[in-house]
This record gives structure tokens, C-alpha cells and sequence, in this order.
């Protein structure tokens, strides 16, 4: 071993065996490593429920964002209740937790009928693609709640910009932001 000769012989014999297996071995991983990177952007390209559900997910944290800030809104010590800033809190408070609640249950019933498509793409049945209606629905409803909640803001905004004592109906907020 300690003669050169010997030390490169042994060198280059063992470069050369690695060498050969590398050469053998290499495009196998490199492939699986291809067709397995492949099957999964494959299977987020066929997802539809995947839109919807990043959706709700981000609805769902929107939604606690503004309970957190509602709650952080109060005054402390707490003032007359029944003030048009504490009906305007609490409606967007009930309204936008219902919102939250929606928007869970539907992200729920994707996540569901996500697992389900899945199954059925991993078993190679021909699974059917959801109607668009039923993600449009799963969104939508959720949204509706918060929209309502935004309508309280609205309404409440106005009345407290007019020191309003009650808050305003919808059209007539409107109209005086607008300024008709």
C-alpha cells in the first residue's frame, strides 16, 4: 500500500468500479426522481378542488384576523352599550364568526370530496369532476356571510361619521358616501 503504484492502481480500480456502477444506477434514480416529481405536478394539475380550498383556507384566516381585531377594538374600561360603535362591533362580530363557520364547514366538505377524487384517480377509476356550481357554492356562501359583516362596517362607518345614534340602513349609507 505504500508503494504509489500500488495506492493509484487501487485508486483508479475503485474510481473505475464506481464509475461503472454510477453509470448503471444513476438514470434509474434520476428517472424515478423525474416520473415521481411528474406524477405529483400531475396530480395538483388534475386537483379542482384545489382553488377552493386555498380559497376558504384564506377566507378562514381573514375572518379570525378580523374577530381579533374587533375584540382588540373595544374600549377598556367598556363604555355605554348601547352605543351605535358596540351594535356596529357586534354585528360584524356575529357576522363575520358566522362567516368563519361557513367558510370551515365548506373548506370541511372540499377537503372530503378532495380525499374521495383522490381514491378513486388512485384506484384509476375515471373519477368525475365536480360541477363548477358546486365550487362556486362552496366559496360563495361563505363570502355571502362576509359580506353581510362588511355591510355593518359600512353602515356603522356612516353613522358614526354622521354621529348617528342608530345605525343607518344600507341604501341610505350609500347614498350619503357617495354623496347624493
Amino acid at each position: 500500500m505504500q508503494d504509489p503504484q500500488v495506492s493509484n492502481a487501487i485508486t483508479d480500480s475503485v474510481q473505475k468500479a464506481i464509475q461503472e456502477k454510477l453509470q448503471t444506477a444513476l438514470p434509474d434514480v434520476v428517472k424515478g426522481a423525474v416520473l415521481g416529481a411528474q406524477q405529483a405536478t400531475d396530480q395538483k394539475a388534475h386537483d379542482p378542488y384545489r382553488t377552493t380550498i386555498h380559497f376558504l383556507a384564506g377566507l378562514i384566516a381573514f375572518c379570525l384576523a378580523v374577530i381579533a381585531g374587533v375584540f382588540n377594538a373595544f374600549p377598556n374600561p367598556p363604555i355605554d352599550t348601547g352605543s351605535v360603535v358596540y351594535r356596529m362591533f357586534g354585528g360584524v362580530l356575529a357576522w363575520i364568526s358566522i362567516t368563519a363557520l361557513v367558510a370551515t364547514v365548506s373548506a370541511l366538505i372540499a377537503q372530503l370530496r378532495k380525499y374521495r377524487y383522490r381514491v378513486k384517480q388512485k384506484r384509476g377509476d375515471n373519477p368525475a369532476v365536480p360541477w363548477k356550481l358546486e365550487l362556486v357554492l362552496l366559496m360563495g356562501v361563505s363570502t355571502l356571510f362576509g359580506a353581510i359583516a362588511v355591510a355593518y362596517c359600512v353602515r356603522g362607518g356612516v353613522a358614526i361619521l354622521n354621529g348617528d345614534a342608530e345605525l343607518i340602513g344600507m341604501l341610505k349609507a350609500i347614498c350619503t358616501l357617495g354623496g347624493i
